[in-house]
């Protein structure tokens, strides 16, 4: 196997325009994802894929790699598929560029995943639901995960459900996920799905093709960045959580890795 990381981004988010660019203790976050990524030494390599040349030069002036794709993919699976095609490889982890607070040690989970199925279609990080809110809050991606970790579907709020203490089996999807080199070669002529359409989730257009889509158990499920609240949230984990601040520190020190 020859593993390697993409991470999408683009400036036209509709939630918070020009987000990759987004300055965290005077770094930009995507160069914070692409310097987190990288120290997963289980990968092969990192790229960056973009339509943007405003975020291929602030890669690029840090000594990444870029991917330039086109500007009209749907989603970001989509935009990793076309990247993926510039890759010699037979696995992809994809990162989306707005999960500031990913750990390399939870990326190797992902490689293990992986290792353990290669002939697996895609695979989706997950996390435990920590309350009431999050099943309603329409930033975070709520998967429904079988006893074998299969998941089942996919949506934004699912507070009508009286759950469990634990929410089971309900999880929170974390923008990491994986897909073998055959699944992403035939992604883009998979048809897009009503659900997919309707709710904005790209694993949607996987499930309802009968594909498999693996949940991977990650540690925590941390905030990403989708909208201005969500600023907050980060800047306190990276205060607060002994690991994120560890991280940072080691983020910041890092100069110009290749």
């Amino acid at each position: 196997m020859r593993i390697v990381a993409i991470i999408p981004a683009r400036l036209a988010s509709s939630r918070l325009p020009r987000k990759p660019l987004l300055s965290i203790h005077g770094l930009p976050m995507i160069e914070h994802v692409r310097r987190r990524v990288i120290r997963c030494r289980e990968l092969a390599e990192v790229a960056v894929a973009t339509c943007d040349a405003e975020i291929a030069d602030v890669v690029l002036s840090y000594g990444g790699k870029v991917i330039m794709t086109s500007p009209d993919h749907p989603g970001a699976t989509d935009r990793v598929a076309e990247a993926m095609s510039h890759c010699d490889c037979s696995h992809v982890i994809n990162v989306q560029g707005d999960e500031v607070l990913v750990l390399p040690q939870d990326l190797t989970e992902m490689v293990r995943a992986v290792a353990a199925d290669p002939a697996n279609a895609a695979w989706n990080a997950v996390g435990r639901v920590e309350s009431q809110e999050e099943l309603q809050d329409p930033s975070i991606v709520k998967l429904v995960v079988s006893g074998t970790n299969r998941v089942l579907f996919c949506t934004r709020d699912l507070s009508h459900l009286k759950l469990n203490e634990n929410f089971d089996p309900v999880r929170k999807s974390i923008g990491v996920m994986a897909y073998s080199r055959p699944f992403l070669e035939r992604y883009g002529a998979l048809s897009r799905t009503p659900l997919e359409i309707a709710q904005a989730i790209d694993q949607s257009r996987i499930i309802e093709h009968d594909l498999n889509l693996i949940a991977v158990d990650f540690a925590r499920a941390y905030p990403s960045i989708n909208e201005p609240r969500e600023v907050g949230m980060v800047e306190q984990s990276l205060r607060e959580d002994a690991r994120q601040a560890s991280m940072l520190k080691e983020i910041l020190g890092a100069g110009k890795p290749q």
